[in-house]
């Protein structure tokens, strides 16, 4: 289950270990985890290994890379203009737009950093599958006391679910972006066990047992972006895997629709359900969204891609002061909502064009697929079903501007990346024999 003695003595500060720290280090303290974090990247520089990397995987990551390092530059072009103008000492709201444009800069710049280095060939080699309670117990620590005291105060939960409210946490972890990251982390261990990366069956079926335990938590407490990705990505994994049986296909369907029923006569996912029903029937039929979650999005969602409309934001952007802009937005198209219903775009395609313009986002939501589906495993598993999950998620959240969102992204594209083109590593086949005879 944990690393073997010879990989932890000669070759530990050569793993991606650090990166999986840091990913459960954030549920407590978010400054740990930056540590982690950062040591994962000068990892990635100094120690990683240089992979061959086929044409459209090198030029697809350095575009991307191209794209988040002209986000940072619209943000910091919002951080330097106090600085220029000397404003901030007297301007209260202009002295937080620079702390949040440095903020959002510190968050984003190791994903630019990482897909920079992957454009290289850099990787590291993945204790991902040999390591996996490392990434998968604290999810199940938070997600199995969280359910326990739901049921401890369900009455009042329940109550909070039909009001579009979230069931609390033992995490600092926005809700919606724990839920992503519950989802991200079962497709990443549903994919490594369709591929054959854990030898021990006693591991596996540790492994099966805790995601399925997973699975169930997620539909009493998750977000409905989190289902989002479980499903999306789920169901497209699965079908790459099944087209060609089409009795397995059937009866794996058929067993999925028995599940979800079952999952169903579950208190909170029925008021889950009833939530969602009324939300879409207000929002699409004209009634009252103030208090629904989905009928906010929309009005804030058609709101930003009215603002890109406009020919002067469709291609430079706005920098940090998406939220500003919006608000006017708000004011000048006289929206139906009390100021204090007015959410920000929770839309990462649109967030990410407001602040930078269309080009740079839309090159992310297509190399995405080129890069995650070149260089296919043995079994014909690809990374397609995960990102297009991942995709999906960002349309209703914007991920990447959280600590959290960035560090589900990397986690997705290091154990993904690290298994397609980790196959020629110097420390891969010194120990493959090894941990293939354990």
């Amino acid at each position: 289950m944990w690393p073997n003695k010879s990989l932890l003595s000669e070759d530990f500060w050569r793993t991606d270990v650090l990166l999986w720290m840091s990913l459960g280090c954030i549920h407590f303290s978010p400054a740990l985890s930056s540590i982690c974090l950062g040591l994962y990247v000068l990892q990635l520089l100094f120690l990683a290994d240089v992979m061959a990397i086929s044409t459209v995987q090198r030029w697809g990551f350095a575009a991307m890379s191209l794209a988040l390092f002209w986000n940072l530059l619209s943000l910091w072009d919002s951080a330097a203009m106090g600085w220029m103008t000397m404003s901030f000492p007297t301007d209260r709201a202009a002295a937080d737009l620079q702390k949040l444009a440095l903020v959002k800069i510190q968050v984003k710049l190791p994903l630019c950093l990482v897909f920079g280095l992957y454009a290289t060939g850099r990787r590291l080699p993945t204790v991902l599958y040999r390591a996996w309670p490392i990434l998968v117990l604290p999810l199940l620590w938070i997600s199995v006391s969280s359910v326990i005291h739901y049921f401890q105060h369900q009455t009042f939960y329940d109550q909070m679910v039909l009001e579009s409210k979230p069931i609390p946490l033992y995490s600092n972890v926005y809700h919606i972006e724990f839920a992503v990251m519950v989802g991200a982390v079962v497709l990443l261990m549903v994919y490594g066990i369709l591929n054959h990366q854990l030898w021990s069956p006693e591991s596996r079926h540790w492994l099966i047992g805790a995601l399925l335990v997973l699975v169930v938590c997620m539909h009493i407490l998750g977000a409905r972006t989190g289902l989002v990705v479980l499903y999306a990505g789920g169901g497209l994994m699965a079908w790459q895997c099944l087209k060609g049986q089409r009795n397995i296909l059937l009866r794996g369907s058929l067993l999925g629709l028995l599940l979800m029923g079952l999952l169903l006569l579950l208190p909170s996912v029925q008021n889950r359900v009833s939530n969602t029903l009324v939300d879409l029937k207000t929002t699409f039929q004209g009634g009252d969204v103030t208090h629904q979650s989905f009928g906010q999005r929309w009005v804030a969602w058609k709101t930003a891609a009215g603002v890109l409309g406009q020919k002067e934001r469709l291609v430079t952007g706005n920098g940090v002061g998406v939220d500003d802009v919006l608000k006017n937005a708000y004011a000048s198209n006289e929206v139906a909502l009390a100021e204090r219903h007015r959410i920000g775009v929770h839309n990462q395609w649109l967030e990410g064009a407001l602040q930078s313009g269309w080009l740079p986002w839309f090159s992310i939501f297509v190399l995405g697929f080129l890069v995650l589906g070149e260089g296919d495993s043995v079994q014909g598993v690809k990374g397609y079903g995960l990102w297009l999950a991942l995709v999906l998620a960002m349309m209703f959240e914007s991920l990447m501007e959280r600590q959290a969102g960035i560090l589900v992204l990397l986690a997705v594209f290091q154990g993904l990346m690290a298994k397609k083109n980790g196959m020629n590593s110097k420390i891969k086949k010194e120990y493959a024999l090894n941990d293939e005879n354990k």
